[in-house]
C-alpha cells in the first residue's frame, strides 16, 4: 500500500471513529433526536450504531478486518442517511432542510468511499 492510501485510511477512519465516539459523551442528546426521527428503539440501537460507526472507523484507521470494517461503516450510513437526514421531508426554503440535504449528502460521500475500501479489500479494482 502506498503512503497516500495508507494516510488517506487513517484520516479516513480517524475522522469516522471520532464522529461514533464524539455520539457517546451526549447519548442523550442522540437517543432523544433519533426518537424525534422515529427511530424504534433508539436506547438500543442509538448506542449500538455509534459503536459500530467507532469501532469500524478505529479498524479502517489501523488496516484490521478491512471486509469487516468497511462492513460495519457500509451498514451504519446505509441505515442512519436515510433516517436521519431526510431533507425530502422537509420544505424548501426551510434552514433545516438544507442542513439535512448537506448531511445526506456528505454522508452518501463517505458511504462511496467505505464502498470504495470494501472494494479494494475484496481485491477489486
Amino acid at each position: 500500500m502506498n503512503v497516500f492510501s495508507r494516510l488517506g485510511r487513517i484520516v479516513f477512519g480517524g475522522l469516522l471513529a471520532f464522529m461514533g465516539l464524539n455520539h457517546f459523551q451526549d447519548m442523550e442528546g442522540a437517543i432523544a433526536y433519533a426518537e424525534s426521527e422515529g427511530v424504534p428503539m433508539a436506547d438500543k440501537l442509538v448506542p449500538f450504531a455509534c459503536g459500530m460507526l467507532a469501532v469500524g472507523g478505529v479498524c479502517v484507521a489501523l488496516g484490521l478486518f478491512p471486509v469487516l470494517a468497511a462492513g460495519a461503516v457500509i451498514a451504519f450510513l446505509a441505515g442512519v442517511t436515510p433516517q436521519m437526514h431526510d431533507f425530502w421531508n422537509y420544505e424548501e426554503g426551510e434552514g433545516q432542510r438544507q442542513g439535512e440535504r448537506i448531511n445526506f449528502l456528505k454522508n452518501a460521500a463517505l458511504l462511496g468511499a467505505a464502498l470504495t475500501l470494501l472494494g479494494n479489500a475484496l481485491g477489486d479494482d
